[in-house]
């Protein structure tokens, strides 16, 4: 048989096509010529299953089976082989791999050590010295970068509210810890090297909290208080009686003050279970001497001087 004859034969598939084939299906049907050859399909092979319709050229030396499904994950999972390696998906990409961006970016973002200044329509790829193989991680059968570089590479290509959104995702999610970021930070800083002038300050900043908080509502008011000169409150409190039996946990707590403050939003607390359980933990906490207060997203947003005010008077009594 020659080496560019049909794939089946008998019924069957050659071995090394197999070999190919579960590569091709790891990564959503799609694989490079380096890896066909590795297979033991020879480059004239290759152009011949193009000609036969069986492949796809999806970028020079990337291929796709065809009929394969052409997802968005294809096109990470493409435009990740068609960089010099190591290359990883990166940036907006990354971010939304890793669950901190709610959508897919326009345009997919690759980060590669070297850049072979090929011009891409489909992707941007970004230089980028540092990258180092551990910043490198497999995520859903695609090369991602971590989460930790993921978030600081972001000021690169994002605005300063995108990158503070998926920072506070990040942290919420357990993705990360602001010392993993800060670590990462600190290792490639450099006068010039893009998104450290962005996170560096929402970095610093998260580092003077204590503990992460678990909705958007609670990292609004922790900012609206590292803004005063107030103390930052114990974040998710939970009290017990005086047997040790459990009340409830409360966003934010000064114990010292027997003060509790609840973030309200509609999404969270309106509904009627919701509704009514956090009445009764209010009401027990009461019944022990504690003094409740609830702020509204409303609030935070367009009244924070009145939430201010609120922690003015538990500290001022």
């Amino acid at each position: 048989m020659e080496e560019g004859g049909p794939v089946w034969q008998g019924g069957g598939m050659h071995r090394r096509e197999k070999l190919l084939y579960a590569i091709a299906r790891d990564q959503r049907g799609v694989f490079t010529l380096a890896q066909a050859e590795a297979c033991g399909l020879p480059r004239r092979t290759v152009a011949g299953r193009v000609v036969q319709g069986l492949y796809d050229v999806i970028h020079p030396g990337v291929y796709g089976l065809a009929g394969s499904d052409d997802t968005w994950m294809q096109a990470v999972i493409g435009a990740v082989l068609s960089a010099s390696e190591p290359a990883a998906a990166s940036h907006q990409t990354a971010a939304r791999l890793w669950g901190m961006a709610d959508r897919k970016p326009g345009i997919i973002e690759v980060v590669s050590r070297r850049h072979l200044r090929v011009k891409r329509d489909r992707f941007t790829v970004h230089e980028s010295k540092d990258l180092a193989e551990h910043d490198i991680v497999q995520l859903d059968g695609v090369s991602v970068t971590t989460a930790a570089r993921t978030v600081v590479d972001l000021g690169a290509s994002a605005p300063s509210w995108v990158v503070e959104k998926c920072l506070d995702t990040g942290l919420r999610k357990r993705l990360f810890t602001i010392w993993d970021v800060h670590r990462f930070m600190c290792r490639v800083a450099r006068p010039g090297r893009t998104g450290i002038g962005t996170i560096r300050p929402l970095v610093e900043e998260r580092l003077t909290w204590q503990a992460i908080t678990e909705s958007d509502l609670e990292d609004l008011f922790r900012k609206i208080v590292a803004s005063s000169s107030y103390p930052m409150p114990d974040t998710q409190h939970r009290l017990l009686d005086a047997e040790g039996t459990f009340v409830g946990r409360f966003d934010f707590a000064y114990p010292s003050r027997l003060a509790i403050i609840e973030t309200d939003s509609e999404g969270f607390h309106m509904d009627p279970v919701s509704f009514q359980r956090d009445r009764e933990k209010q009401n027990r906490a009461h019944a022990l001497g504690w003094t409740v207060y609830r702020v509204t997203w409303r609030q935070l947003i367009d009244d924070p001087d009145s939430v201010l005010q609120i922690i003015a008077a538990i500290w001022e009594d």
